[in-house]
């Protein structure tokens, strides 16, 4: 039990820092400085967004991960769609540089 207690306390204060910046990544994306990176801004299904960093090696697959990890409890079943007019990420392997969606906005549709 106290290493349970300890553990939170431990991560609470990088945890209240990483909220309060719309730019920083959940830790379930791990950002290499060494690799290029880009912005994405995703537009959830409820009209939120958030700005999230990315390396463009990281694929379709890993935003996707990010959206259920930033939307816990929220359905998967949903698509992602980028570009006007709207086309679908149908390709989760394809990598953010692949897919051409490097500093786009990412637009979730359920």
């Amino acid at each position: 039990a106290p290493s349970e207690n300890s553990a939170p306390s431990d991560i609470t204060p990088a945890a209240a820092a990483s909220s309060t910046a719309t730019t920083t990544a959940p830790k379930t994306i791990t950002v290499d400085d060494s690799l290029p990176s880009t912005s994405l801004q995703i537009r959830f299904a409820d009209g939120s967004r958030v700005v999230a960093r990315f390396n463009t090696s990281h694929t379709i697959s890993d935003v996707r991960a990010f959206i259920d990890t930033t939307r816990p409890g929220e359905t998967s079943d949903y698509t992602l769609q980028v570009g006007f007019p709207p086309k679908p990420l149908d390709d989760a392997t394809k990598t953010i540089e692949e897919a051409g969606v490097a500093n786009s906005v990412i637009i979730q549709r359920v």
